[in-house]
């Protein structure tokens, strides 16, 4: 421990120099940094480093304001924001008002700015403003955040009685009395928690601006300062708005995020409020967790930053009704009984007694049915919540074990409306968790990836709102398909429960997918749903993940996949729960992950697998007649546009007979159209487009077969900006190449039309050049944090001639040009490639051959092409 304000003693020394230079004071500031780093690794409390740092601050900048010739009749220092609040971190702004009697002449204005200028010289960051009074008053009127820094203000040197008379004149007597004041404030908060929206339960949140973050505890202490007139949380205990035990969870989570932004302001050498990737696992070592097995310790420590934020998010907003009762309503209105327990206050329910969930403990799961099932309300009294936390402990096995309890939670999976807002509150207040002991295990966990957005939990009531909102007319226009399929559902309810139980068992040894399967089922049992349901339930959980791994894994324009897909989803009724959850399984993880190319890619294969299961065709018979109905429709399309029939058929026999498999009937013509038309003298032809349902951009190459061909592609892609999604390959026998290459621009979003010119340019001068171009590319900020580690199998496919080359690696810049030269270096020809990136991980699939056509079969050539392309992907 360090002695009692050891910071001062710097600034004793410094004054012992007869003429101190700005080198000197510079070189105190970071001395005094560099203490307050120190004691804190050494376990100094937070809010004393913090207190201390504030002192240091004033000693300093009263000492050089008394050196500034500023004259001390007409000018007042003050310290505002959290510097006023004495909460002081290592790199935060030291903000500070300069307040004047009058307008200040030329003079002043030269010795105010000269001051600045030096407290910037001496490595303070300054956020300042200069004001009369007047001026102050008038600002302070009009604007929440100024009268909030003034509050909060404390004096620091000049002119003292100028600043009394500004606390005089900005009193609740004078200016935003209480009432005012918690009304602009509880705005404020609404909209900032909108602005912020699900940030606090993001894989990188914002510690100060999201949901139960230091913001939303200033906000209580700026309500109690003006309603109570002093800043202490400890004056909510004092006056029995708080518990202790409320106390003490509100005082421990200021002081633990407290404690991350200062460790953050060390690490990241600057004010810094978001939990980047780039310090989770350094801040996981210094609070304690050191099992880095699997992320082990940095998930660990992420666990306890979620919840200490939900605590505190449901400490703010119970407090912040309390307030709204004790300072809004003047006369509060009559309540409403509803039924023998409760009673309706407004728009908030409450139990009629501090006794009733000790007396009638079913009332813990009753009350949310009731919320669900009375129209205007919006939740529950503060009252309430706290009667809630501390009722908790009565949901043991015994309650879980009674049917009526059970008969209650499945009443509130089935009610129409009302579900994702009532199941969100039961995890804010602990129900879920007490309700269902496997949930608790998810509450607060992260998954230390890219792919998952939210914590499980939080995953979880985003899947269940994307569910709900199939039934809703703004989901029946966002999502046509979903909400038609949702429609013909004989029990919604099981389509629920599979999205409650889909991830549950998340960070427990084991598949997840396995394991949650069994949680659902014997959930489903014990609470009444019969044998087929309660096994469907358990089937959604255990292949949550099949249709998404198919659609974006597998070729799904090959009948083989669909018929493979068939026989697991079995029946229709399967494949409409499955194809649901899917969806909203995929929109609830990562909302940069879902685009219109995915959603065309699960349509196409619910719609596939649904004409298998109705018409339960062979695949050679099925194989056929699709390759015969598609060649006959484009057919039909290219002779009525002048096109000869016998042009059309010789081409396509050129390229094979998967090509009709492979590609739309859309592509076909538009593949023929171009290819017949072109000039055989061009070397490359390339075209562009949208396709028809809009979910991607499309680029064909025809073009000349030379061995660097698919690197000369994919690095000119590369080059652009933009995101290949899939790629199918046809080599002809006269020759050639045909590129299908549907790609996304920036975020995932279509290419503007006006750029398309420019792509196809910059690809045939590419394509065209003596030597192939490669752009190189700097590894972004996120990615530098993950290490994946690189997995590639071979596979064969004997029957089209084909070896599948699997290759599971980190996400890189250049991935795809870097495989491709590879490669080529090794003479090996890609044929077709399934493109996926899910987070940091690439999941690529490459339908390769040697240069002569040959499968690669043998074990020395394959352990040879994985060192090549290992090593091709260490490269940086």
């Amino acid at each position: 421990m360090i002695p009692i304000n050891p910071l001062l003693s710097i600034i004793n020394q410094l004054l012992q120099h007869e003429t101190p230079k700005i080198a000197d004071y510079a070189q105190a500031v970071r001395n005094a940094r560099q203490i307050l780093h120190e004691a804190f690794q050494t376990g100094e409390n937070v809010l004393t480093l913090l207190q201390q740092h504030a002192d240091f601050i004033d000693a300093l900048l009263q000492h050089l304001w008394s050196i500034s010739n500023i004259s001390a009749q007409r000018a007042t220092l003050v310290a505002v924001g959290g510097y006023g609040r004495r909460e002081l971190h290592p790199a935060s702004d030291v903000d500070l008002m300069v307040l004047l009697n009058e307008t200040p002449q030329a003079q002043c204005n030269e010795r105010l700015a000269a001051f600045i200028t030096l407290l910037w010289d001496i490595g303070l960051d300054v956020g300042h403003s200069v004001r009369t009074l007047d001026e102050c008053l008038d600002a302070a009127t009009n604007d929440l955040t100024i009268i909030t820094n003034l509050i909060e203000s404390r004096y620091l040197a000049g002119n003292e009685n100028l600043y009394r008379a500004l606390q005089d004149a900005i009193s609740p007597e004078q200016m935003w009395d209480s009432r005012t004041f918690f009304m602009a404030k509880l705005e404020e908060q609404q909209k900032r928690h909108l602005r912020f929206g699900d940030s606090s339960h993001r894989v990188e949140p914002n510690l100060k601006e999201g949901r139960g973050g230091l913001r939303d505890i200033q906000t209580i202490s700026w309500v109690t300062l003006r309603e109570y007139g002093t800043f202490s949380l400890q004056e909510l205990y004092a006056k029995r708005l708080l518990e202790y035990d409320e106390f003490e969870t509100l005082r421990a989570g200021r002081e633990f995020l407290w404690s991350i932004r200062f460790a953050l302001h060390g690490l990241a050498k600057r004010k810094e409020d978001r939990l980047l990737f780039d310090y989770q696992r350094t801040l996981a070592h210094q609070f304690g967790y050191t099992d880095d097995t699997n992320n082990a310790a940095v998930e660990a420590f992420m666990q306890r930053y979620y919840r200490t934020i939900t605590d505190l998010e449901r400490l703010s907003e119970m407090l912040m009704g309390i307030f709204r009762e004790n300072i809004l309503i003047q006369t509060p209105p009559a309540p409403e009984m509803l039924g023998e327990w409760y009673q309706k206050h407004g728009d908030l329910i409450s139990v009629n007694s501090p006794d009733v969930f000790v007396i009638y403990p079913t009332a813990l799961l009753e009350i949310f049915l009731l919320l669900q099932m009375t129209p205007g309300v919006t939740g529950l009294t503060p009252h309430t919540i706290r009667l809630i936390r501390h009722n908790l402990h009565r949901i043991d096995a015994g309650f879980r074990q009674q049917i009526r309890h059970r008969q209650l939670f499945i009443q509130i999976v089935r009610q129409t409306k009302g579900i994702t807002f009532v199941l969100r509150l039961m995890n804010r207040y602990g129900l879920l968790a007490a309700y269902i002991p496997a949930f608790a295990n998810i509450v607060g966990r992260m998954q230390y990836d890219l792919f998952h957005m939210y914590t499980v939990d939080e995953h979880t009531l985003f899947v269940l709102r994307n569910l709900r909102r199939y039934s809703t007319s703004e989901g029946a226009q966002e999502l046509p398909l979903c909400s038609e399929v949702f429609r013909t559902l004989r029990n919604p309810e099981l389509l629920y429960l599979a999205g409650l139980f889909h991830d549950i068992a998340k960070g427990r040894n084991g598949d997840h997918s396995e394991l949650g399967a069994t949680d659902a089922l014997n959930f489903c049992r014990e609470h009444g749903l019969n044998l087929h349901d309660s096994a469907l339930v358990s089937w959604l959980v255990r292949n949550h993940l099949l249709m998404s791994m198919t659609a974006q894994r597998k070729d799904i324009s090959d009948p083989a996949v669909i018929h493979e897909f068939a026989e697991l989803v079995t029946s229709q009724s399967r494949l409409d729960y499955l194809f649901l959850l899917t969806v909203a399984d995929i929109r609830g993880t990562n909302h940069q992950l879902w685009n219109g190319w995915k959603q065309s890619l699960l349509h196409e294969l619910y719609h596939a697998t649904r004409t298998l299961l109705h018409n339960r065709s062979t695949i050679s018979r099925e194989s056929a007649l699709l390759i015969e109905e598609k060649r006959q429709t484009a057919l039909e399309q290219l002779m009525a546009e002048g096109f000869q029939d016998k042009a059309c058929h010789h081409l396509w026999a050129q390229f094979g007979g998967d090509y009709h498999l492979q590609h739309s009937v859309e592509s076909v013509v538009w593949h023929t159209r171009h290819i017949l038309q072109q000039n055989r003298e061009t070397p490359t032809l390339i075209q562009m487009r949208r396709t028809i349902s809009g979910s991607s951009n499309v680029i064909f190459i025809y073009a000349h077969d030379q061995d660097d061909l698919f690197t000369r592609v994919v690095s000119s892609i590369e080059q652009l900006n933009l995101t290949i999604v899939q790629a199918r390959l046809v080599s002809t026998t006269d020759g050639y190449d045909l590129y299908t290459l549907h790609i996304l621009g920036s975020d995932n979003q279509l290419v503007d039309e006006n750029e398309q010119g420019y792509i196809i340019d910059t690809l045939h001068n590419n394509l065209e050049r003596a030597q192939a171009f490669r752009h190189i590319h700097r590894k972004p900020r996120i990615l530098r944090n993950f290490s994946v580690p690189t997995r590639i199998v071979f596979s064969q496919q004997p029957e089209k001639g084909l070896t599948l080359l699997e290759i599971n690696a980190g996400d890189m810049p250049g991935l795809l040009s870097r495989l491709g030269e590879a490669m080529d270096g090794l003479e090996i020809r890609v044929h077709n490639a399934r493109i996926n990136t899910l987070g940091e991980k690439a999941q690529d699939i490459f339908y390769v051959t040697t240069r002569n056509g040959e499968m690669i079969t043998n074990a020395a050539q394959q352990a040879t092409i994985r060192d090549s392309l290992e090593k091709a992907l260490q490269a940086d």
